[in-house]
């Protein structure tokens, strides 16, 4: 409601879009709020409440989420041809998702939340990174504006609402993470490039990988490069097992001593080691 409030009172041109995951008793209640707030500013509003079926039979229910969430407000920037989609991710927010990204040591593509992010041909905007929950929740209320609280945030059933539980407990200065945010960022940008110079040297056809030991880069920047060039050659393969299938790729090109091997990577594509290549073959 603090983004809606902020964005209606600066005069966005707006489409308010909400998304009633039917998971708590009391989500029409929210639902209603949104409703009212833009009828009452002649403001339009789309709504997708969602079918159970949608989600009952996923075991991560918040990525499952996230994957409605987003189609939706796509479908949405479509209809209303815009290319900015303007979400209400705070600081808090920005930090719990650093701290997820550190213990499941991902290769992240921004260290929290990126206020820009490109996806397919939309912008994702989040405008609120520099606010926090307590700032965000303080102003509601001076200003007398309704709004909800989402109660299962608070429940230990997802990792991410661990995670907030513990940032919960931590004081301002123990939750000063932004300066170590800011620098990874920066190491990450300079990782990235080092990605692209390894690609021009290592990378032979769509298919094809130069297995050079002269070349000393780190062990990032090899699972960066090894990330992109096999899910380009095989569509994709290591969106859903990057971890453990990127790691063993990694360690059979780059650590194994064997000259010569076949690693299956799935039933369509395995990976075929020569003493100094690397080829995907379907």
């Amino acid at each position: 409601m603090f983004l809606l409030e902020k964005m209606c009172h600066e005069g966005y041109n707006l489409v308010v879009a909400h998304v009633n995951y039917k998971k708590r008793e009391n989500s029409d209640y929210d639902e209603n709020l949104v409703r009212s707030y833009c009828q009452k500013h002649s403001l339009p509003c789309e709504v997708y409440q969602v079918k159970g079926f949608e989600y009952n039979s996923i075991s991560n229910f918040q990525d499952r989420a996230r994957k409605i969430r987003y189609d939706f407000f796509q479908k949405l920037a479509n209809k209303y041809q815009t290319k900015h989609i303007v979400v209400a991710h705070h600081l808090d927010d920005h930090l719990e998702t650093y701290l997820l990204q550190k213990q499941r040591k991902s290769l992240v593509e921004y260290w929290g939340l990126s206020p820009r992010t490109k996806q397919g041909k939309y912008w994702i905007i989040r405008p609120l990174l520099s606010l926090n929950k307590q700032q965000i929740c303080r102003y509601l209320t001076e200003n007398k504006v309704n709004y909800a609280i989402d109660s299962t945030n608070q429940l230990p059933i997802y990792q991410r609402n661990i995670v907030r539980r513990e940032l919960d407990n931590l004081s301002k200065e123990e939750k000063n993470f932004e300066k170590e945010i800011k620098e990874k960022n920066l190491e990450l940008k300079k990782t990235k490039k080092l990605v692209k110079v390894a690609a021009k040297k290592l990378i032979i056809s769509r298919s094809a990988l130069k297995l050079d030991k002269t070349n000393n880069y780190s062990s990032e920047v090899y699972l960066r490069l090894l990330y992109s060039w096999v899910n380009r050659a095989t569509g994709g393969i290591l969106q859903k097992r990057k971890k453990k299938l990127l790691n063993e790729i990694y360690k059979q090109l780059f650590s194994s001593k064997k000259a010569n091997l076949i690693l299956k990577l799935d039933d369509n594509f395995c990976l075929v080691k020569t003493n100094n290549q690397a080829f995907i073959i379907a």
